[in-house]
């Protein structure tokens, strides 16, 4: 019964994992920074993406050697 369970759980975790969890990132990310656009308007939401986006760079991921 336990190999059944497997046999018919570890598909789901693949479709969800590689199929749909980067499916709804494409949608939501984007539709979310647009309802953010609206809300805001243009001149505020582009300021605070450069200061977001400014933030990013200047925080740069340390080597582990």
């Amino acid at each position: 019964m336990n190999f059944l369970g497997y046999v018919l759980f570890l598909p789901f975790i693949v479709f969800y994992s590689y199929i749909l969890g980067p499916a709804l990132k494409a949608v939501l990310i984007p539709g979310g920074l647009g309802i953010l656009l609206l809300i805001m308007g243009p001149k505020p939401f582009f300021y605070h993406m450069k200061l977001a986006f400014a933030d990013y760079r200047a925080n740069k991921p340390v080597e582990l050697s």
